[in-house]
């Protein structure tokens, strides 16, 4: 991905757009001083660039008994990881996958319901993708902070 450099205007737009992302562009524009139509086309060369995306954020406390299940993952050392971060990344119940320098090769997180549903998860799923070698888990009781604003977008 090139890399794009982020004006103090774009700085400005996405630092409003994070307080709220429904605000109209004719909004925006009144308070910077600038047309709608500038706006719109910062917007729109941040969006094509994937600088920024727009979307929808749930909010973990309206889930019914969601759980935050972290997963640190060592992968066997005769196993190419990549195979098992694309084994990870097709799974559709884990929302992040990271490659880790310190006590695990790969850090997976996905929502559960309970710890019964985490057990399922691991030995019907995770344990049979192939190079893993051990996994050690944590589960939430409580998120306290999770600050949405920035993250790396895929597709």
């Amino acid at each position: 991905m090139k890399q794009i450099e982020l004006s103090d205007l774009d700085r400005r737009l996405l630092d409003r757009l994070a307080v709220d992302a429904r605000v109209s562009n004719r909004e925006i524009a009144r308070e910077f001083g600038l047309t709608e139509g500038a706006i719109r086309l910062r917007l729109k060369r941040l969006m094509d660039e994937k600088a920024i995306q727009v979307s929808a954020v749930t909010n973990f406390d309206h889930i019914p008994e969601a759980i935050v299940a972290y997963l640190w993952i060592e992968v066997d050392a005769s196993h190419p990881v990549k195979s098992v971060i694309d084994a990870l990344v097709a799974q559709p119940e884990i929302t992040y996958v990271a490659t880790l320098v310190g006590r695990s090769d790969i850090l997976a997180i996905t929502w559960v319901r309970s710890a019964m549903h985490l057990t399922d998860y691991l030995h019907n799923t995770i344990d049979r993708i192939a190079g893993i070698a051990r996994i050690r888990y944590e589960l939430t009781h409580r998120l306290i902070k999770h600050d949405y604003r920035l993250t790396t977008i895929v597709e």
